[in-house]
């Protein structure tokens, strides 16, 4: 059975790759990772997928939005809208697309695959369809959970699976990311780190400098987080809520 063919045109490398890594681990085929309109348009040209993933919010002369409503006079390949910008006048303005979903950043992995796989099963709507997010998607359409992070170190995308990840820790600009054998330091804050996190997962803020990953916990004290041989400061005023969090796994 042929591969269903997916373009995703995207400008934050760190998003892009991680969509690219769950859709082939899906198997699907990512015909191309384009962070520009421009490209993405003479992409299209040559090369039609079953399905588009489209950053509203492009670098460039042409935003996704144009982008897309160009496309739409080479092809009626399904779309779906990547934003971290969900307001109504962006809304209305995409729905001139046709796209069959517009869903927010950050997203659950699980909520984009519903997306995908339903509209890739069915026609594109006209847009005055209500559009169907990706929160309300149900059904026996695939399945991932959030199972890995994306870092950028220096000039490198690096993958970490999140059962590997024992600790966050600010580091002024940057955050340090700790796994048993290895520490790594990317280049962005612990707050955006965190909100790469699955809202859903084990981690946990326990001091304003650290976060923790609940399962990797082997010891709390009054003060301090044990993850085997290493110890995280714990805030007094989380203890209790890291005390009901640990025994809930």
């Amino acid at each position: 059975m042929k591969k269903k063919t997916i373009l995703i045109v995207e400008d934050e490398p760190i998003i892009a790759a991680d969509i690219q890594d769950r859709l082939m681990d899906l198997d699907y085929q990512v015909i191309d990772v384009i962070d520009n309109g421009e490209e993405a348009l003479l992409k299209i040209r040559q090369e039609v997928p079953d399905m588009i993933l489209m950053d509203v919010h492009l670098a460039g002369k042409l935003d996704g939005v144009e982008t897309a409503i160009r496309m739409r006079k080479i092809t009626d390949t399904p779309l779906i809208f990547l934003t971290s910008n969900s307001d109504e006048p962006t809304f209305q303005r995409a729905k001139e697309a046709r796209p069959h979903a517009f869903i927010s950043k950050p997203f659950r992995g699980r909520d984009l695959l519903h997306a995908i796989a339903l509209a890739i099963g069915e026609g594109s709507i006209d847009s005055s369809t209500h559009l169907p997010s990706a929160n309300t998607l149900q059904g026996n359409t695939p399945q991932a959970s959030h199972d890995r992070l994306f870092i950028k170190v220096k000039d490198r995308l690096i993958r970490l699976m999140l059962t590997d990840i024992l600790y966050l820790e600010a580091d002024d600009y940057y955050c340090k990311v700790h796994t048993e054998d290895h520490s790594y330091l990317a280049t962005k804050t612990l707050k955006k780190l965190s909100e790469q996190l699955p809202p859903d997962g084990p981690f946990f803020r326990c001091h304003r400098s650290y976060v923790v990953n609940i399962k990797r916990i082997t010891e709390i004290s009054e003060t301090h987080v044990f993850l085997g041989g290493q110890k995280v400061p714990l805030s007094r005023s989380k203890r209790p809520e890291i005390l009901v969090l640990v025994n809930k796994m």
